[in-house]
């Protein structure tokens, strides 16, 4: 019974901080954390919101059920080949998202953490041809990589968004490997390379 409620909550935890949906909430802790944004209207916020979720979740999500649909690719992505096309695609994806932000009169923050998560991904592609990195523990790792940046890129105080991220990185982490999906390695790989990427992108460009 124990182990049921484990594995049920460690499921839980893996569905809400699915990696596709950690993009979408990094933007809204930096959008409502920079103090310009309180003057976009509310039209422009909607744009903002609206590329990045459809680039990073819609669209990529959307193709992961195309396959499924008309091949026998599975969905799970039980295996790290399964991945391959997944992050080929979703990083094509992402870097337009970037391309368009990047051509709106916003701060460059947000076409520049469109443009590390793309990256990310073509490291994971990278990567994932040879041995199966943690996607989860990738989405933990650049929501940090973000916050640490932005917190020494800008001067915000975000102490309660980075501890309750590292809390939830934690939590997602022990999940996967509970749940037998990844191990501790595969964990702290995919936290080290996404958060490096992020940071270094947003701090030096």
């Amino acid at each position: 019974m124990t182990d049921i409620i484990y594995k049920n909550t460690a499921r839980l935890f893996s569905f809400i901080f699915n990696p596709f949906i950690i993009p979408t909430l990094g933007f809204l802790i930096v959008f409502f954390s920079l103090p310009t944004t309180a003057l976009y209207s509310a039209q422009m916020k909607n744009i903002l919101l609206g590329i990045i979720f459809v680039t990073s979740f819609v669209i990529p999500i959307a193709f992961i059920l195309l396959l499924s649909a008309i091949s026998n690719f599975n969905s799970y992505m039980q295996h790290h080949r399964d991945r391959i096309f997944p992050y080929v695609f979703s990083a094509f994806s992402v870097f337009m998202g970037a391309r368009l932000l990047a051509k709106l009169p916003v701060p460059q923050i947000f076409s520049l953490y469109m443009t590390a998560a793309s990256i990310t991904l073509i490291i994971l592609f990278i990567i994932t041809m040879r041995w199966k990195i943690s996607g989860h523990a990738s989405g933990m790792g650049g929501l940090l990589g973000l916050l640490f940046a932005i917190t020494f890129k800008y001067g915000l105080d975000l102490t309660g968004f980075i501890i309750i991220a590292i809390l939830v990185s934690g939590i997602v982490g022990t999940s996967r490997i509970y749940l037998q999906k990844h191990t501790s390695a595969q964990v702290y790989a995919g936290l080290l390379v996404s958060f490096t990427i992020m940071f270094l992108t947003i701090n030096f460009f």
